[in-house]
């Protein structure tokens, strides 16, 4: 689903606003293979992943191992604002239409977070919220989750950005990164509400890619 203004986040205004240039900052993202003993464990602790129709192949582990291959994600930006959180892109297979549905969760304790869309969730959980300080920082972890939620993470690293005050159509833009995905340009707006993303819009230099929508929570 596109946000109508999302064309307002590609019109170029970092010479009147707040710069937030830096050195580009290459971010290296490593992606490990959980063990089969990691995917019980988590299958366990969160017995909802599981269909109903597969209770009774609950301790079959080859099986379980292939429907949620589960590959921990970790990388220096998204430790720092999460210390002690676990990240993990998964696969599920285990539709009946054999369709595979990639996605991304963050496991913090008994907590299960879907990635991107319960980002507030987790931020509000650790005690987080966003602010005109931070919305840089955290607009790249998120960057970061969002891309990986779709089943890969290419190379990424951030150019630059500006804290933008724009409204149009409706949607009112706070932030923009400059970020170089493989070799390609794009741009990450992010719009803010009582201290949490409400949505983000990624671009290239054309086209929209796609509109992130984020779930909401109470504000402290």
């Amino acid at each position: 689903m596109k946000m109508g203004s999302s064309d307002a986040c590609a019109s170029g205004r970092m010479s009147a606003e707040d710069s937030l240039k830096k050195p580009a900052e290459e971010v290296k993202v490593t992606v490990r293979p959980a063990s089969t003993s990691e995917v019980m464990d988590i299958l366990r602790r969160f017995p909802g992943m599981v269909p109903d129709y597969l209770s009774s192949q609950n301790n079959d582990t080859g099986l379980l191992k292939y429907l949620f291959p589960f590959k921990e994600v970790t990388s220096a930006p998204v430790e720092r604002v999460f210390p002690g959180v676990r990240f993990y892109q998964g696969i599920d297979r285990s539709r009946s239409c054999g369709a595979e549905y990639p996605y991304m969760i963050a496991i913090a304790g008994h907590k299960r977070y879907w990635m991107p869309g319960e980002f507030n969730r987790l931020l509000f959980d650790n005690g987080l919220l966003v602010t005109e300080g931070n919305m840089a920082e955290l607009g790249k972890v998120l960057f970061i989750l969002a891309v990986g939620s779709g089943g890969t993470l290419p190379e990424i690293a951030f150019l630059d950005g500006a804290k933008i005050k724009e409204i149009k159509g409706g949607v009112s833009y706070d932030v923009r990164l400059k970020v170089k995905v493989n070799e390609q340009e794009e741009e990450w707006c992010l719009t803010t509400l009582y201290g949490h993303f409400s949505g983000a819009s990624r671009r290239n230099t054309k086209d929209l890619i796609m509109d992130y929508w984020l779930n909401s929570v109470e504000s402290p």
